[in-house]
């Protein structure tokens, strides 16, 4: 299957760059023609994740001496209910914040605001 027919079925942006400065921008991908993967959205990667790991860890803080995990499908959860948190604060695009669970929930939940 050539690039084209592989991009064909993907759902991507109209895009003229390879960069952009604008928050709502779309960029061209950078893909080898030998590329055996198809484009997909992070929802779509987060989702599929979720099928396939759906009660193995995905995430773990340690407090104190305990450590905190969350499986893949609470993490989806937890983002998802941060996206409805997100939207309904007007919060607007572009958290990106020191490495924690609670930080990777919020980014996920931004990504699937829009």
């Amino acid at each position: 299957m050539s690039r084209t027919e592989v991009l064909a079925g993907a759902e991507l942006a109209p895009a003229q760059s390879l960069w952009t400065k604008e928050v709502s921008g779309s960029v061209q991908l950078r893909m080898d023609e030998l590329c055996p993967e198809h484009p997909i959205t992070v929802h779509q990667m987060f989702t599929n994740s979720v099928q396939k790991y759906g009660k193995l860890t995905a995430l773990a803080s340690k407090r104190g001496n305990k450590w905190e995990k969350v499986t893949f499908s609470e993490y989806y959860h937890l983002s998802r209910m941060a996206t409805k948190g997100f939207l309904k604060l007007g919060l607007e695009r572009a958290i990106l914040v020191f490495n924690s669970a609670e930080w990777f929930i919020a980014a996920v939940g931004t990504v699937f605001a829009g």
